[in-house]
């Protein structure tokens, strides 16, 4: 069996722990979506929330409406802050996810290159054994002519 066949099963081992990691990849990239869409939501839904309490006359306001109004804010604020922290730790992780796939993929490239390398030197090993075989049927037909002569 030759050195690139015998690669093969390495190659194929290589391309899908580089398809596994491009997976992942995708899978993080949509979790980061999905969790910075929360986080604009919440921003937006507290800026509308301020947005329409601007609207209303505020002397018109009780003082329980108004802390009740505070401690609302915070809480908001507490749940944004809360995802942004996890929208910081998705950042990280699809960073840490792109490094993973770069890594497969280049170390997948590496062996096609070996394969690349194998090929190749078994194709001229082959050219040269061709080329042996044919010089010597050639060198054989030579001495025959010359000898029946």
């Amino acid at each position: 069996m030759s050195r690139s066949r015998k690669l093969n099963p390495v190659i194929d081992m290589a391309r899908k722990a580089t398809e596994n990691e491009l997976i992942k990849l995708g899978e993080s990239n949509a979790l980061l979506q999905q969790e910075q869409t929360q986080l604009d939501d919440l921003i937006g839904y507290r800026q509308e929330y301020l947005n329409r309490f601007r609207q209303d006359d505020p002397t018109l306001m009780s003082a329980k409406k108004a802390l009740d109004l505070r401690g609302f804010l915070a809480q908001l604020d507490q749940a944004i802050h809360a995802q942004q922290v996890q929208v910081t730790q998705s950042q990280a992780r699809v960073q840490s996810q792109q490094k993973n796939w770069l890594q497969a993929k280049n170390k997948e490239q590496a062996i096609d290159t070996l394969m690349a390398r194998y090929k190749n030197d078994e194709m001229q090993q082959q050219q040269r054994h061709e080329q042996r075989e044919n010089d010597e049927h050639t060198n054989a037909m030579w001495l025959r002519q010359h000898k029946d002569q």
